[in-house]
């Protein structure tokens, strides 16, 4: 009866990566932009190694003899479970990065790259200390990486759903850290069983689980809600552009960033500085940053000469 209960709570778990990883990747398919692009495939990266995880730990639970050869592995060092702690560690904190319009700066790759060679180096035979110490660094970059997520939620150049998902995801990350790091902690040191004749770990971690699956539900609200609400809001915005290749050979013309270009396409709409803002959830101080440098790129000062050089420009582009 406890097989067929583990059985059925795995393929419950598959089933949930899965599904989210089939939105992702059709995204990952449909989507344009580059940077949007980028984000859809780490994401389907990052749950591609939630399902070889959840394999490897639930094949541990069923099949005895593999879960023998998997456990006496940890007397030296599991190559595939670094691995899997290499690439969700990466996609972890270059999600927080991309959602904080930030990139990841080159000590972070440093750090990411230092906690994969110490969990591989050799070390002593198999203790309760020496595995603490492997799945230890892991839950202090999750910990880091929810503290990310969390310095940037006041950031008030990001839009109110960026800075709703970082909410989420510090409060997600800092809570399953240290939910993780106490769970490890107690089955470690009480329940498992480091003898070089008789080796028994308890290789899933509740904990660990409860935090994949939040971490799916909130990709599922992203998809199901936010990504149709930001779709219609993008054509309404191309809705009433004379020519899409026109509007964006301007912006690269003036070299907007995406931002300017964003708030330059609502200017073309006839849009006032509040209109603008309600649409990209900013404040009215952001959005006339936001003009005043489009117009410094574009050597004007009023939007009666903004509209004019709009039109010169597609005279001359068609």
């Amino acid at each position: 009866m406890k097989t067929e209960l583990i059985y059925i709570y795995n393929l419950l778990l598959m089933m949930l990566y899965a599904v989210t990883m089939a939105f992702s990747v059709s995204l990952f398919i449909k989507e344009k932009n580059r940077k949007r692009k980028s984000l859809y495939l780490v994401i389907s990266l990052y749950l591609l190694f939630f399902i070889l995880d959840n394999s490897i730990i639930s094949m541990t639970e069923i099949i005895s003899s593999f879960a023998s050869r998997y456990n006496t592995s940890f007397q030296g060092t599991s190559f595939i479970k670094t691995a899997i702690f290499l690439v969700n560690n990466f996609c972890q904190l270059w999600i927080v990065r991309f959602v904080s319009k930030k990139q990841m700066p080159w000590w972070e790759y440093l750090i990411l790259l230092a906690v994969f060679l110490f969990m591989l180096l050799p070390s002593l035979p198999n203790t309760a200390t020496k595995v603490y110490l492997y799945y230890l660094p892991n839950q202090l970059l999750l910990f880091y990486t929810g503290l990310i997520a969390l310095l940037n939620i006041k950031n008030k150049n990001l839009a109110a759903l960026n800075r709703k998902y970082l909410k989420w995801l510090a409060i997600l990350a800092i809570s399953s850290s240290l939910a993780i790091l106490i769970e490890d902690t107690f089955v470690i040191f009480t329940v498992d069983q480091y003898n070089v004749f008789n080796t028994k770990i308890m290789n899933r971690n509740v904990s660990e689980d409860l935090f994949s699956i939040a971490v799916c539900w909130l990709l599922l609200y992203y998809f199901l809600k936010d990504y149709p609400i930001l779709e219609r809001r993008l054509q309404h915005l191309q809705s009433d552009l004379p020519s899409k290749n026109a509007s964006q050979a301007f912006f690269d013309h003036y070299h907007l960033t995406e931002r300017e270009q964003e708030i330059c396409q609502l200017l073309l709409e006839h849009k006032q500085n509040q209109e603008i803002a309600q649409e990209l959830y900013l404040s009215v101080g952001t959005v006339k940053t936001h003009i005043h440098n489009i117009y410094i790129k574009m050597a004007v000062n009023k939007r009666e000469q903004f509209f004019s050089l709009y039109k010169d420009y597609l005279a001359d582009y068609s």
